[in-house]
């Protein structure tokens, strides 16, 4: 066994060398083969030699390399073998002389060699505790500083989290994080803000929650608040209300503390003493704010309900264009969230019956104020008689003062009913069941807030049109609410062709529940001539501005529908109403008389013409038949003549008969004399001397026409009229007793009868 190593590793050698040379004294050395070992050697130092050779062709940079991997094979090789075994291997190698193999090894490789690296020693400064916070920040400015170059050598990543470190280390004395504020809202987009913030908050969160000390924890706590809220409110203040900075911002952080939660509330409800900056209040800087809080509801579920609050109080906000912003989000965006939907929804019902409340105590208030001021007022005058004058016109201005008081107070109290009420009329148009409650509330409430519900019902009722759990209501509507039913079917039947399901509805509520001709109106139009004729006699009881609308929507129809009744029909409808049997007060139908004929371009001269000649002939003669033939006559003196045909079908009728209308006779042949003249020569004698007897303006008048037509007239109209002889005037006369008698009793008759029909009249 050879006493050097085959392997080309020269740490090794002196270990196998010392191996080697203990089995030498163990076994023969007969068994080395001579030269074996020396061939092996000089390959091993050819090789070091070629390369230390080839190493001269490096570089400088090369040869260090070089240089150092040699100090480190050197720096292996020298621990491997302890001064101990260097001794115990030169004492063996010694007493091996015959061994010719062994002595050429050991003179090849020479002695170990150690090699002892000199110990350096740094020069050491001690700095002082300014000198050390001085070059801290020193460097935690210069990174602040590098972003320009790390930006371009792709270092962000790095720069942003020895940053975020080095700001929890440094001293809170330092402040460096005005610094950093400062870098980051100097330019937000082009330094990466929105990635250093983050990674800054991040950091100061972790720290806050370690709990390491209670300093520690709590300096981060509020190093963490102050920088969110400083960047917040920058970003809200430099930048458009249209940009998303702010609200990503807020939705990435790791958790928000209130002082932000209170920026966002001011965003959302600015109020006007609050800041100077009208910017702020604007329409846009809301948006942006309920933006945020859609935003920040929907990624952190944690926070839903502090947020919710916020956008419900903005939804009931004093100024209208944050309140309808804050409606529009929470109607479209956050009441179809089945989560918070319930808590909306009970919210907008304790506003809309709050505003009730209040407004009925606040009814209550008022009326009591005012008895007391009456009170007052009596007993102040009645001790101050003497200065009556005086106290007249303090009490009239008082009174005065009293109503613009009142006046305002309306205006102010349905303003603020709206407020309270906007946003469960914006969730009726989600769900539509909602709107019975408005319904039964509407019956107690006062009258600023059924104005307030007035105003909102068209806009909800176009939304919603007739669907199911409306035709529900108007089925069977609660007592109390026929007016807000009215306005409901108006809106509904409004420039638009009602439905089948709602006509029925109508017409069955009317038969069933509510005899109020009112709720057919807005529907009127769209029935049966039929059924319009059955009701007609409930219109003209209407009110004259109501039966007025109903005449015009029945004459003209609209744009979805054609007239229902013509113009005489219309007329002779109303004179088929009997006062008596339909229980319609008799000035009811003559005033309805009175609006057909102020309609001149519906009902015309023909139409006039038309109408009569069909009254005429009717059995019995209707009640206001004259009367229509006077209004006729006024209205239309064009007539005169087809009106004297009239009057002789009158009289061929025996006009005399109706008392009522036989007065009307007589003054319709008064006003339009001389053509009367014919009609009244037609008389019996009897009739045409009470009629002389009744109005003897007539008679001189008459006998001058009848004289000129004397032989065509009998003997006895002229004995009336006085042209015939005394002799035939008194046989004429005795046996025209009776008849005088008759005339005396019609004209009694018919004063009895004029006074009957002036008292109906009044």
């Amino acid at each position: 066994m050879p006493c050097a190593s085959t392997s080309g590793s020269l740490s090794e050698v002196p270990k196998r060398s010392a191996v080697a040379c203990e089995y030498q004294d163990m076994g023969p050395i007969d068994t080395v083969i001579p030269g074996l070992d020396n061939d092996r050697s000089d390959g091993l130092l050819d090789t070091v030699t070629s390369s230390s050779l080839a190493s001269t062709d490096m570089d400088d940079g090369s040869q260090d390399q070089a240089i150092s991997a040699g100090k480190r094979l050197k720096a292996e090789s020298v621990p491997s073998v302890s001064t101990e075994k260097s001794e115990e291997l030169s004492s063996k190698t010694a007493t091996v002389d015959g061994n010719i193999g062994m002595a050429s090894t050991a003179t090849s490789l020479g002695p170990v060699k150690h090699f002892v690296l000199p110990k350096m020693t740094a020069p050491v400064k001690e700095l002082s505790g300014e000198d050390k916070d001085s070059l801290q920040k020193l460097v935690f400015l210069r990174i602040v500083e590098a972003y320009k170059h790390v930006s371009v050598s792709g270092g962000s990543q790095l720069r942003f989290s020895l940053l975020s470190f080095l700001g929890v280390e440094l001293s809170v004395d330092l402040d460096p994080w005005t610094s950093l504020q400062t870098h980051i809202l100097s330019d937000y987009v082009n330094h990466e803000g929105h990635e250093l913030t983050l990674r800054v908050l991040y950091r100061l969160y972790g720290e806050a929650e370690e709990e390491r000390d209670f300093f520690s924890s709590t300096t981060a706590s509020s190093v963490y608040e102050t920088f969110l809220l400083k960047v917040a409110e920058t970003l809200r203040d430099s930048l458009p209300a249209s940009d998303k900075s702010l609200s990503r911002l807020l939705c990435e952080v790791p958790y928000l503390p209130e002082s932000s939660l209170k920026l966002l509330e001011s965003l959302c409800s600015p109020e006007i003493g609050d800041r100077d900056d009208k910017e702020l209040h604007s329409g846009d800087r809301v948006t942006q704010g309920l933006s945020a809080v859609w935003s920040l509801i929907v990624q952190r579920p944690t926070l839903r309900d502090v947020l919710l609050k916020i956008a419900l109080q903005s939804a009931v906000h004093h100024m209208e264009e944050v309140r309808m912003k804050a409606i529009r989000l929470v109607a479209n965006k956050l009441y179809p969230l089945p989560s918070i939907a319930p808590q909306i929804e009970e919210f907008a019902k304790d506003k809309l019956l709050s505003a009730v409340d209040i407004h009925s105590a606040d009814a209550a208030d008022t009326e009591k104020s005012g008895l007391q001021l009456q009170k007052n007022s009596e007993i102040s005058l009645a001790a101050k008689d003497q200065a009556t004058g005086e106290m007249k016109a303090t009490e009239s201005s008082a009174h005065a003062s009293e109503s613009c008081t009142s006046g305002t107070v309306s205006s102010t109290s349905v303003s603020e009913a709206q407020r309270c009420m906007s946003l469960y009329f914006a969730l009726c148009t989600k769900k539509h069941s909602l709107l019975r409650q408005i319904f039964i509330i509407y019956r107690s409430s006062p009258d600023s807030v059924k104005q307030a519900i007035h105003s909102h019902m068209p806009i909800l009722v176009r939304t919603m049109g007739t669907s199911p759990p409306l035709l529900e209501i108007i089925a069977d509507p609660p007592d109390g609410s026929e007016n807000l039913l009215l306005q409901v079917l108006q809106t509904l039947t409004d420039g638009r062709v009602p439905s089948t399901e709602l006509i029925s509805t109508v017409k069955k509520l009317y038969e069933t529940k509510i005899k109020d001709i009112e709720i057919l109106l807005p529907i009127l139009s769209f029935l049966p001539k039929e059924e319009v004729l059955k009701v007609f006699s409930q219109v003209v009881k209407l009110p004259q501005d109501k039966f007025q609308a109903a005449l015009t929507r029945l004459l003209q129809g609209s744009i979805h529908s054609s007239p229902v009744l013509t113009p005489p029909e219309v007329l002779i409808a109303i004179h088929s109403i009997d006062p008596d049997k339909d229980g319609i007060p008799l000035k009811k139908v003559t005033d309805a008389c009175n609006a057909c004929f102020e309609q001149r371009q519906m009902f015309t001269q023909q139409v006039i013409a038309k109408v009569l000649n069909q009254l005429v002939e009717q059995i019995p003669l209707p009640l206001l038949f004259m009367r229509t033939v006077l209004q006729a006559i006024g209205a239309f003196p064009a007539l005169v003549d087809f009106i004297m045909e009239i009057l002789s079908r009158l009289v061929s009728k025996q006009i005399w008969k109706y008392p009522k209308l036989w007065v009307g006779f007589l003054k319709c042949a008064q006003l339009t004399q001389p053509h009367s003249f014919n009609v009244l020569l037609q008389l019996p004698q009897a009739q045409l001397e009470g009629a002389l007897n009744k109005i003897p303006a007539l008679k001189a008048p008459l006998a001058a026409h009848a004289a000129q037509q004397k032989s065509t007239l009998p003997r006895s109209v002229l004995t009336v009229l006085g042209i015939a002889s005394d002799s035939q005037a008194g046989s004429q006369s005795q046996s025209g007793q009776p008849e005088a008698g008759d005339a005396f009793s019609s004209d009694k008759e018919a004063v009895t009868e004029k006074s009957k029909e002036s008292s109906g009249g009044s």
